[in-house]
C-alpha cells in the first residue's frame, strides 16, 4: 500500500537538510496533514510514528539507487549520493515499518514496545555524575515526589513526565525533556548508591 505521506515528507526533506522523527511529526501535525489517529494517547503516538517511518522507508526504496535517504529516529537525511546496498541490506526496523499489519498494534503491544525502547535507551545513556542529598531532594520536590521515593516510584514519575514533555508533543518541550531525562539518570544513580 502506498503511503499518502510520502510526497509531503519528501517536500520537507528538500527544504531542510536533517530532520528528526518527532520534528517531522510535529510539522505534519501543525500543517493538518496528520490528525488524531487513535483515542488512546500511546496508540495515537505509535500510529503517527508508524505512518512516518513507513513513508520514510517507502521513500528510501523509491529513491534508491540515485539518492540515499538515511533513516534513524534522531537523524533523517536526504543525500544526493548513493551509498551502495543501503536498501538491499537486511534491516529489521525497515521490515517492521513496511509491514502494514504492524500499524494496528494493540495497546499492550505498544506499551511493551515503549518499555523496550526506554530500557534500550537507558542502557545506552551515558552515566551522569552523582548528586548530593540536597540536590536529590530538590529534584524529588520538583517532581512532586517524597524524599523517600523508591526507584519504582521515580521510574513511574519519569514515564509520566517523559510522556508529558516528549518532543513529539511540542518542539518547545525538547529542552524540558532533556533536563528531566538527565534528572532521571541522576535520581536512578542516587538510588543505586543508597
Amino acid at each position: 500500500m502506498l503511503n499518502p505521506l510520502i510526497d509531503e515528507i519528501f517536500e520537507r526533506l528538500l527544504t531542510k537538510q536533517v530532520w528528526k522523527v518527532h520534528t517531522l511529526a510535529l510539522e505534519l501535525s501543525e500543517c493538518g496533514i496528520i490528525t488524531a489517529l487513535d483515542e488512546e494517547p500511546s496508540r495515537d503516538l505509535f500510529k503517527r510514528n508508524f505512518l512516518i517511518m513507513n513513508a520514510l522507508f517507502q521513500l528510501q526504496q523509491q529513491l534508491a539507487p540515485a539518492q540515499t535517504l538515511s533513516i534513524a529516529s534522531l537523524h533523517i537525511k536526504l543525500e544526493d549520493t548513493s551509498i551502495e546496498n543501503t536498501v538491499t541490506q537486511a534491516d529489521p526496523l525497515r521490515d517492521y515499518y513496511l509491514d502494514w499489519q504492524n500499524y494496528d498494534t494493540s495497546a499492550d503491544e505498544v506499551d511493551a514496545l515503549l518499555n523496550q525502547f526506554w530500557q534500550n535507551f537507558e542502557a545506552s545513556a551515558p552515566v551522569k555524575p552523582e548528586i548530593n542529598i540536597c540536590q536529590r531532594n530538590a529534584i524529588l520536590a520538583q517532581w512532586q515526589l517524597d524524599e523517600q521515593a523508591s526507584l519504582k516510584m521515580i521510574q513511574k514519575r519519569w514515564r509520566q513526565l517523559a510522556f508529558q514533555y516528549h518532543p513529539d508533543k511540542s518542539s518547545e518541550d525538547e529542552e524540558v525533556f532533556k533536563r528531566i531525562r538527565e534528572e532521571y539518570e541522576q535520581l536512578k544513580a542516587s538510588c543505586s548508591n543508597r
